[in-house]
């Protein structure tokens, strides 16, 4: 059984769509099918779809100095649809945003789901900064704890899809903020990273000032895939 991928892409978005296409592009360098999914936008009304689906939207609230609301509830939407889809396959899948580029192949315990709990990120942290995991293959979330920065590369099971959905209609945020290890303890990830991040356009931030987001930059512990390049990192 191996994971279905997709990524999240604005069709209505020149940059948004040549950057899937590179992550297609990349993705079968390393034997991935990776299928388009039409992202939720704020001309669906987002919010408006996630009440229907009984989220808790008040915690958008909280993001509105530094985010637009709707286009941050449209990610959210897109992924939250994923999860639902994941439940309808009853398998794991691996989900990708438009900005993810994939460097190496992806492990068959990633792909057939039986390497990990419920939750891998297979990403290298999107921005600001992190910490290079000091375990090869999968363990807990490290690089990045509590919280995931950036959600363009991860692989969920059903059981994991089940967690975030029931979850989300208790309080929700932003999708990165929501992917936190303090809400799930089993949040975990994979090193080194596969999958790497070009973020060279932003749909839902206002701004790379005080509170925006920061180019990626390891910190702390180095690792063999430790030395970063415009795309993310190499092997040294």
């Amino acid at each position: 059984m191996v994971a279905e991928c997709y990524i999240i892409t604005i069709f209505t978005n020149i940059e948004s769509l040549d950057a899937a296409k590179r992550c297609i592009s990349t993705g079968k360098k390393f034997g991935l099918h990776i299928k388009f999914f039409s992202a939720y936008t704020p001309i669906h009304n987002p919010l408006k779809i996630l009440k229907d689906k009984g989220v808790n939207t008040n915690g958008f609230k909280d993001i509105e100095k530094h985010s637009h609301i709707d286009a941050a509830a449209g990610c959210f939407l897109s992924h939250f649809t994923l999860w639902e889809k994941c439940i309808e396959l009853n398998k794991p899948i691996i989900i990708f945003e438009h900005d993810a580029v994939i460097i190496d192949k992806l492990p068959s315990f990633i792909l057939d789901g039986t390497g990990f709990d419920q939750l891998v990120n297979i990403g290298i942290p999107g921005h600001d900064e992190f910490k290079i995991p000091k375990f090869t293959g999968v363990g807990l979330l490290f690089s990045s704890w509590p919280q995931f920065k950036g959600t363009h590369a991860y692989a969920i099971k059903p059981i994991g899809a089940k967690a975030l959905i029931d979850q989300a209609k208790k309080n929700t945020t932003a999708a990165d903020m929501f992917l936190n290890s303090n809400t799930f303890p089993f949040l975990e990830e994979l090193y080194p990273w596969p999958v790497s991040v070009d973020p060279r356009f932003t749909t839902i931030q206002r701004g790379t000032g005080p509170g925006g987001l920061g180019k990626p930059r390891a910190t702390g512990e180095s690792g063999p895939f430790a030395r970063l390049n415009e795309f993310g990192v190499t092997r040294e």
